[in-house]
């Protein structure tokens, strides 16, 4: 078999969102599938800022973050997109125009408002942010900072759709349900970075491999030659999907490559 290139999501994926854990048995497997000479890839919607640290020690050939704005091949930086500061400027002022609560995440830190949230969603997303360390030095009301993506939660739908309306031409924006938006600047998506990094390595993207559970694992399906969905996924990525794997924590990951002779 020719290397392939195996793309993998985090939340859900990879990582346990029972224990929180990658199970041994899909560590296991990813090393094994590099000593057969593939190439392995984190590809996640998160910030290289907010990927789990103990993922950058365990050996993956290189990091897709925040939707395909971030991309580390080993040690080198093949890409680093931040909104302008113009560009970010403005969406604080729409924000605040149409009452958006949201998370801005950039390289360094995500910066979240510096009172309380009207959702408890958003309290409790902000918490597991600075148990982490994350969003306690700098905030969205001080506008001095850069970032790369977002994700607003809004309890009033005609407010989201006004300020989706007026942010469409220039951000690409994926609804993760229950008013959960996650907005990435127009262009840029896990298949984007697949893209790019394929070229660069200079291999076909027939040798490429999605391994995901949620809605915005979709461009990674439609761009991989192979989707694999782990048992429990969003049904949008059946169309897309070449075997539906058991859950993480049944050791799907390490089933989908020993069945696709990956191991």
């Amino acid at each position: 078999m020719q290397h392939q290139l195996l793309f993998f999501d985090i939340d859900g994926t990879l990582l346990s969102n029972a224990t929180h854990q990658i199970p041994k048995s899909a560590l296991s497997a990813i090393d094994a599938a590099q000593k057969n000479g593939h190439l392995v890839f984190i590809n996640t919607g998160r910030t290289i800022r907010t990927m789990p640290s103990f993922l950058k020690t365990l050996g993956f050939d290189g990091y897709l973050c925040g939707c395909g704005t971030r991309i580390v091949y080993h040690d080198e930086i093949l890409l680093a997109h931040s909104f302008t500061e113009e560009e970010g400027q403005l969406l604080i002022d729409l924000m605040d125009k149409w009452h958006i609560e949201a998370f801005l995440e950039g390289s360094e830190d995500v910066y979240c408002k510096r009172g309380t949230y009207r959702q408890r969603i958003m309290n409790q997303v902000r918490k597991s942010f600075n148990d982490e360390g994350l969003g306690l030095s700098c905030f969205i009301e001080d506008r001095n900072f850069i970032y790369d993506k977002f994700v607003l939660v809004s309890d009033n739908q005609a407010y989201s759709d006004a300020f989706i309306h007026e942010i469409e031409s220039f951000i690409d924006v994926i609804d993760r349900g229950k008013g959960m938006y996650e907005c990435v600047p127009k262009g840029f998506s896990k298949a984007s970075a697949m893209h790019l990094l394929a070229e660069h390595l200079d291999i076909s993207m027939d040798n490429t491999w999605a391994f995901g559970d949620s809605s915005n694992d979709l461009p990674m399906f439609e761009a991989a030659a192979h989707g694999i969905a782990m048992g429990e996924h969003s049904p949008v990525l059946e169309p897309f999907s070449e075997m539906i794997t058991d859950t993480v924590d049944n050791h799907g990951i390490a089933k989908a490559l020993l069945h696709f002779g990956l191991i």
